[in-house]
């Protein structure tokens, strides 16, 4: 499975569940969706996982879906490194984007095109 590239499709499926966030109940975009796998999805998951660090393949600086990395550990780095230009008089430049529902925003024909490319 892995030596192909290739993914069984009856596991691609999942079942989605709504969660409520916050706002108004009756409003869909307050809701996120929840797949839940296959067991076998979820054991693949977790060897894949395993590997990934297990081998050091991932960037030492992704902090998301790891453990004991989080966006407080992305944002310690982000102002550590800021201070320490600014005490060494060096310029500090930054853009910031609120990415929050990002995903449901989206063209998802077009980001399963560049996935699949």
């Amino acid at each position: 499975m892995l030596a192909q590239g290739i993914y069984p499709e009856r596991l691609k499926f999942s079942s989605i569940k709504p969660i409520y966030r916050s706002g108004d109940k009756s409003s869909p975009s307050n809701y996120r969706p929840i797949s839940l796998l296959p067991v076998f999805s979820k054991i693949f998951e977790k060897v894949m996982y395993d590997h990934l660090h297990s081998n050091v393949i991932l960037n030492e600086h992704q902090y998301g879906f790891r453990s004991e990395m989080s966006t407080e550990n992305a944002s310690y780095v982000l102002l550590n490194e800021m201070l320490t230009a600014l005490n060494n008089k060096q310029m500090v430049r930054g853009i910031f984007c609120d990415l929050h529902k990002a995903f449901e925003c989206i063209n998802h024909t077009m980001l399963l095109k560049k996935m699949k490319f």
